[in-house]
């Protein structure tokens, strides 16, 4: 037959990932995480025009005379 396996401890990934957020966010200073967070939302904004092309988005308003 298979080999016996023994379950430890069943963890909600959801907690791991909780806590692994809050303990990088306090061994950095205020200046590292605002630039961490700048970072993050520029590749959030890449990630979103990359699924939307350049030609499909709605031309710019033209400047009344």
């Amino acid at each position: 037959m298979g080999k016996k396996v023994k379950i430890v401890r069943i963890v909600d990934v959801t907690e791991l990932g909780r806590a692994g957020g809050k303990a990088t966010a306090a061994n950095r200073t205020t200046e590292q995480r605002a630039a961490y967070g700048r970072m993050m939302a520029a590749a959030r904004w890449a990630g979103h025009k990359a699924k939307r092309p350049v030609s499909s988005r709605r031309p710019a308003a033209k400047a009344k005379k």
